[in-house]
């Protein structure tokens, strides 16, 4: 007995032709993207420096000009130069390679949180369900010391009156005090009510819950990027637990992968450029011309665009501050904060090559989502034909050797 034919078998070996063919052109257009995006890198390196004096000059000749006045030739000469190694130590960090090693330490920080949140939950449907339970006495456990991964909100503020009061190590007192050692010292029954600039750091403190990083005050130097120790797998997950052509150095061949790759360097470069804007605004209230240090998850939500900031000249960031209730604070008292935040629009708008380079850039990426389509489109064909083939062999008619012989 004859075994019937599958109609669609040809349409099948057509389809997968379609993507290899697909495959080849993306092997075409991976060199040329990876060239354009190490070019990208190359010309924000060349021109990052100059971006960050034009910043801070903004910051320290318009914003605090008698504060700038203040300091003597060798604190301006040092700070020239703390910028300088800053940026420098910055961009050796802003190559291809350095940035995806960026986006896979990402990847897993969220990986860990995402698996948290779910041991989370099943602990607490878990207790709920012996809860529910009458015929099981009650237990007690002991109180769990929380994870160091874990994020522990609160409503008070991050930042005490009296830290500032006193100073922050290896940050210069808010107002001048007159110097007191530690036998003079004698602690207060009730706090006095902030004043000047310290309503303004408490005002502006209370929008966000991160505190000043410790790496900042401990050390002369901060800490332009995350700890490579994050890298091994002994304090997060394997690298093998998710997909790593995403966050591998190389591009990955299939178009939708390299569509999810691009999205993590774009992220992995944002987070660079944040540290940075965090290290130089660190260095900036050393030598007292910062109004205010702001905490890194809120300028995560203003390049997230879930902050509103104000019009303001390139790379600074202009925010409004919630007006105090203390009526001990003075009328005067500034409703807004300036301090930089490096952001890739405005990096691109003051350098013509940067610019040229991100339009290049912008074409490749929408070559790269036609290819990412039209290759999802193959693929689900090719897995409907296959599915269809199956369908077919399952359903062909088996030979019965009995029926045969009779």
């Amino acid at each position: 007995m004859s075994r019937p034919l599958d109609p669609n078998t040809r349409s099948l070996d057509e389809a997968k032709a379609q993507l290899l063919s697909l495959l080849q052109q993306q092997e075409e257009f991976t060199p040329a993207l990876y060239r354009d995006l190490a070019l990208y890198l190359q010309v924000l390196r060349d021109g990052l420096l100059h971006s960050v004096q034009q910043a801070c000059f903004h910051l320290a000749t318009q914003v605090v000009p008698e504060r700038y006045n203040q300091l003597t030739p060798e604190r301006r000469q040092t700070f020239q130069r703390r910028l300088q190694s800053l940026v420098k130590r910055s961009c050796s960090l802003l190559t291809v390679e350095q940035v995806m090693g960026l986006a896979a330490q990402q990847a897993r920080k969220q990986q860990r949180r995402q698996l948290q949140e779910q041991q989370k939950i099943l602990q607490s449907m878990l207790e709920g369900q012996e809860e529910a339970t009458p015929s099981s006495p009650p237990v007690e456990r002991p109180a769990e010391a929380p994870s160091p991964q874990s994020i522990n909100l609160s409503l008070d503020l991050p930042l005490g009156a009296d830290l500032f009061d006193r100073g922050v190590p290896g940050l210069p007192p808010l107002t001048p005090r007159p110097r007191v050692t530690e036998e003079d010292e004698v602690p207060s029954a009730e706090p006095a009510p902030p004043e000047g600039d310290l309503a303004l750091l408490q005002s502006l403190f209370s929008m966000a819950s991160e505190t000043l990083s410790a790496r900042s005050s401990e050390s002369e130097t901060p800490e332009v990027e995350e700890s490579g120790d994050e890298v091994g797998d002994s304090e997060g997950l394997p690298f093998e637990s998710f997909d790593s052509d995403v966050v591998s150095s190389h591009l990955p061949r299939d178009p939708l992968l390299q569509v999810r790759w691009w999205a993590h360097f774009d992220r992995a470069l944002r987070r660079r450029l944040r540290n940075l804007s965090h290290a130089i605004n660190v260095e900036m209230m050393r030598v007292g011309l910062a109004q205010g240090l702001l905490p890194l998850n809120l300028l995560d939500a203003v390049l997230d665009g879930q902050v509103e900031a104000l019009p303001a000249p390139a790379n600074v960031l202009r925010m409004a501050l919630p007006l105090t209730l203390n009526p001990a604070a003075p009328s005067l008292a500034p409703t807004e904060v300036l301090t930089l935040l490096l952001r890739g629009p405005d990096l691109e708008f003051e350098q013509p090559r940067l610019r040229t380079c991100r339009q290049r850039l912008e074409q490749r990426r929408r070559t790269l989502r036609t290819m990412a389509k039209r290759y999802r489109t193959w693929q689900r064909r090719v897995s409907a034909l296959e599915a269809e083939h199956q369908w077919f062999q399952d359903s062909a008619p088996t030979q019965n050797p009995a029926t045969d012989r009779s």
